[in-house]
């Protein structure tokens, strides 16, 4: 069982239900034998670790250079291939407003660096991303150099990548002798902006063109426009079998008006086309509450509410898959662990072998017709116990995506939990870590096989994954008490 914790300050759950927290047992020694056993008993915060231990020998762990390295040229078509050395970007997409993604989204993929190697670029003048950089330098062994700071003065993170820095990573790249590739979150003009500055190097960027973005990568892909019904949407062009909710895709207050109409129910679904985690969704039962709409991320898909199955705990059963250039990742299917329309973390599916088939079925059509280069999920919601294609989160990096490759990289065998939950502003990583170790469940990166990893910790908000059942020798010692459980849908 591999367990991680994610931490931000900001926009969080408060909480994790008290049908995901572990039980807490008194007894956190462990049997010698126990995997969290070895992991105490090494703690060193410089573990040599990497998927591939033989390709950073001899890498200088004080120099960016790294000029005595020996690129290995692997037959791998994948432009994110270990033997190519990665910039990690996470930036917000242009419509995101939130301060949580602001910051979220660049660090959360810092616990897939590999030791002087890889490069994350991170948003300046931010004391809590600050103290988790530190923190990850200290247990992953990364170096100094890896991490590159923008000046945080600027709310989309590529807008804030100045000349400056485009050239320290072009000395970087050039000194390096590798072939490098660029892994932003989303392709977006102002990732592109900069990027294309250091495109006469080896660099590679793993992503889609703008243009696939804009055909494939959003929710509108769905369904038809309401001015437009004579046009199959996307989905219906690539199996008109596969099964969505019935809904419209608008840009206007009187697109949402005909939309409605036309659906002929009282209780529908506000979904920005380009929102992420549950951003900007809306309940609404009436034309007054539509006409009041603002479209603050640009267009809408406007939906049927549908009657959804639930957990035996109560909990929306909505799974989810993801994929990287063509290929599942991880787990075909894991199950989200809603509150509202968000996502608080990921469980081990329960769906029918049936559900399984046909979810993995319709995305891999979706990836036959759209030959994806870059990563992306999709979501499903279960009604009646059929799936209904709910989402696509294609084009870019989804929540679950970091985890699951962290997963891959130190513990594959292991299964996956993950939830979501404020810890307090004065709990710093170093200190839940520090607690962690102390009750004998603390994941080491290479060394363990299971426990407990802070995956993103920005003082704030925490997000622990972990797979049931949870070991008897693991006592969390979580610094926030659980609430009730979610109420069903209405």
């Amino acid at each position: 069982m591999l367990t991680v914790l994610k931490c931000d300050a900001l926009d969080g759950f408060s909480h994790c239900p008290d049908n995901l927290c572990p039980s807490f047992l008194d007894d956190s020694s462990g049997p010698p034998s126990s995997p969290l056993g070895g992991g105490r008993k090494k703690q060193n915060s410089a573990l040599p670790i990497g998927p591939d231990p033989e390709f950073v020998d001899g890498v200088s762990t004080s120099s960016p250079t790294a000029s005595s390295i020996s690129c290995k040229k692997i037959t791998k078509k994948s432009v994110l291939g270990e033997e190519r050395r990665r910039v990690w970007v996470h930036g917000p997409r242009p419509e995101y407003k939130k301060n949580s993604q602001r910051f979220n989204l660049p660090s959360r993929i810092i616990g897939l660096l590999r030791p002087n190697l890889d490069i994350v670029i991170l948003p300046g003048a931010h004391e809590p991303t600050r103290e988790f950089w530190e923190f990850s330098r200290a247990v992953l062994g990364l170096a100094e150099w890896q991490a590159v700071f923008t000046s945080g003065s600027i709310y989309n993170m590529d807008d804030d990548v100045d000349d400056e820095m485009v050239e320290r990573l072009r000395a970087i790249i050039k000194e390096s002798g590798c072939g490098w590739t660029m892994v932003p979150y989303c392709v977006t003009p102002n990732f592109n902006r900069w990027a294309s500055k250091l495109s006469s190097l080896d660099v590679e960027t793993f992503g889609e063109l703008l243009e696939w973005v804009d055909m494939y990568g959003h929710k509108g892909a769905l369904h038809r426009h309401v001015r437009q019904l004579d046009v199959p949407s996307l989905v219906e062009t690539i199996d008109p079998n596969i099964l969505v909710a019935r809904g419209y895709t608008c840009s206007a207050v009187d697109d949402l008006l005909l939309a409605y109409n036309l659906l002929d129910c009282q209780r529908v679904v506000v979904k920005p086309i380009y929102g992420a985690a549950g951003e900007g969704i809306l309940f609404m039962s009436s034309e007054a509450e539509l006409r009041g709409y603002t479209f603050p991320m640009g267009d809408v898909c406007l939906e049927e509410h549908l009657n959804l199955d639930l957990a035996p705990d109560g909990i929306v059963l909505s799974p989810a898959m993801h994929y990287n250039e063509g290929d599942f990742v991880g787990d075909d299917l894991i199950d989200q662990i809603m509150k509202g329309t968000s996502y608080m973390g990921w469980r081990k599916s329960i769906v029918s072998a049936e559900f399984h088939t046909a979810a993995r079925q319709c995305l891999r059509k979706f990836m036959d017709y759209t030959d994806p280069k870059g990563p992306g999920g999709v979501d499903f919601l279960s009604v009646d116990g059929r799936p209904f294609l709910s989402d696509l989160n294609t084009g870019r990096f989804n929540g679950c995506h970091g985890p699951k490759l962290f997963r891959l990289m130190y513990a594959p065998t292991s299964d996956l939990f993950v939830w979501k939950g404020r810890a307090p502003a004065t709990l710093t990583a170093q200190d839940f870590w520090t607690q962690c170790v102390a009750a004998g469940c603390a994941f080491f990166p290479g060394v363990s096989s299971e426990g407990v990893f802070p995956l993103l910790y920005l003082r704030g908000r925490c997000v622990i994954s972990t797979s049931p059942p949870f070991p008897p020798v693991c006592r969390i010692p979580l610094p926030f008490a659980p609430p009730p459980p979610p109420p069903p849908p209405p």
